[in-house]
């Protein structure tokens, strides 16, 4: 599978009024989970996050009012930055898939694929880009109930026998921690740029992400919170499961803000 791909014209059948909250029971359609989980499966295991919806296998990307302006997928009036999904995460998911129960034309996912951000990148700041010297903080999804953030120290590209070439990143919180990380990311910001593509997303589709290998993200869109916003289904799913004592039920993953530095 290419490391970002998209499946067309999926039949979902008849799709109620976007919710105003993801939390919303309404915002639970069987036949939807049914259908996404059994792609998802095609790739590994669905999993959730704890802090994260509840720990919701099936999370529901869609404008809410309170966090118009924040970087959280539920967010409307700003940019959402290109990222990994869960970058400061030790297990965070190998794929995501996104389902368009609703589409909106003017609110385009945008995604840049490793193997083209690298070839704007000459191999000095790859070099420096494999090295332990970026932190990255905990996304805002994760700490709803006032947590604090923490700082995690990463590498932005890994290389693995098996996989090749990976990638960590995450534009609005990593940063460097020293000159050369300085340089090789601001070179790294613009590779990305030239790197960038986007997809306007309509009902039916669903979208694939290799989380290893792509950076996604979302252009602003005016949302109008009357039941014909732009709403997706997200579901994320890792090629093996993380050891039992991270599991507590259905495949949610539970590891403390505190401890992630530790992993």
């Amino acid at each position: 599978m290419s490391s970002v791909y998209i499946r067309k014209n999926i039949f979902l059948g008849d799709v109620p009024p976007t919710p105003s909250s993801p939390n919303d029971p309404s915002a639970y359609l069987p036949h939807i989970a049914e259908l996404l989980v059994e792609h998802g499966q095609d790739y590994g295991t669905p999993v959730g996050y704890i802090q994260e919806q509840n720990g919701s296998l099936i999370q529901n990307i869609l404008p809410v009012y309170k966090t118009e302006l924040e970087q959280i997928s539920t967010s409307s009036k700003v940019t959402l930055g290109l990222h990994t999904e869960t970058a400061f995460h030790p297990y965070k998911p190998d794929y995501i898939l996104l389902l368009c129960l609703r589409g909106d034309p003017n609110a385009a996912t945008t995604y840049a694929k490793i193997d083209d951000i690298l070839t704007h990148i000459p191999q000095k700041y790859i070099d420096v880009l494999k090295q332990n010297w970026f932190v990255t903080g905990v996304d805002i999804s994760f700490r709803t109930n006032g947590e604090e953030d923490i700082e995690i120290p990463v590498s932005i590209i890994k290389e693995d026998e098996i996989d090749g070439l990976s990638f960590i990143y995450d534009e609005t919180v990593i940063r460097p921690t020293n000159e050369d990380a300085a340089e090789a990311l601001s070179f790294l910001r613009k590779a990305i740029s030239f790197a960038t593509k986007e997809v306007i997303l309509k009902t039916g589709d669903l979208l694939l992400i290799n989380n290893h290998k792509a950076v996604h993200g979302r252009k602003p869109f005016k949302a109008r919170y009357d039941g014909t916003d732009r709403w997706l289904q997200r579901l994320l799913v890792r090629k093996t499961l993380p050891p039992k004592d991270f599991l507590m039920y259905n495949n949610i993953i539970n590891v403390e803000l505190k401890d992630m530095v530790n992993q």
